[in-house]
């Protein structure tokens, strides 16, 4: 028995030649190159996700920990500041966060992200929420801070045609803190 199963084992069909090169080009180029690029795509999509959500944790930590330092050299910064001052809190605290959330992204999500509302792949927007204190309070001490981080992402790098817009936003309250003059 086994003689005869080696011997069939060793003959060629003549018109089953090439058989498995066929069949391992059709697995090859209908399974194994789209499952492939299915799975390079969603690694990318969710390294951006976890790049954005960080951004957006760290930019409302640096945010609700800032603390407002006066600018001795401009006339309008050495009183008290006042909410929409071009030196004041929220300007400077809004630049830090925007500061934070660039450097957190970094060079692997070219190009930065952009805080001022200008068109960008990435952006971010800084916002307040309602005063907590009866008393309006310059530096915000205890308001909510909201940051929401936006990416469009091109899906196949672009050869598809197609776009996925993929958002994060992390909140925190803004720490109470008093003007510091340096």
């Amino acid at each position: 028995m086994n003689q005869i199963l080696r011997q069939m084992r060793q003959q060629k069909i003549p018109h089953e030649k090439g058989q498995s090169l066929v069949e391992f080009a059709l697995v090859l180029a209908f399974i194994i190159i789209p499952v492939t690029f299915v799975f390079i795509e969603t690694s990318v999509i969710l390294y951006k996700y976890v790049t954005l959500t960080n951004a957006a944790r760290e930019g409302a930590r640096t945010g609700s920990i800032y603390l407002y330092m006066g600018n001795p050299d401009n006339a309008a910064c050495v009183s008290t500041p006042n909410v929409g001052d071009p030196c004041g809190p929220d300007n400077a605290r809004s630049a830090a966060v925007a500061d934070s959330v660039g450097t957190t992204v970094g060079p692997l999500m070219p190009p930065p992200p952009d805080c001022n509302g200008a068109g960008s792949l990435t952006s971010c927007q800084i916002t307040y929420g309602p005063p907590t204190a009866p008393i309006p309070d310059p530096l915000r001490s205890t308001d909510a801070l909201t940051i929401t981080v936006v990416h469009t992402h091109s899906v196949l790098f672009g050869a598809v045609g197609e776009q996925i817009s993929l958002r994060s936003q992390a909140n925190m309250r803004i720490e109470p803190s008093v003007v510091i003059s340096p």
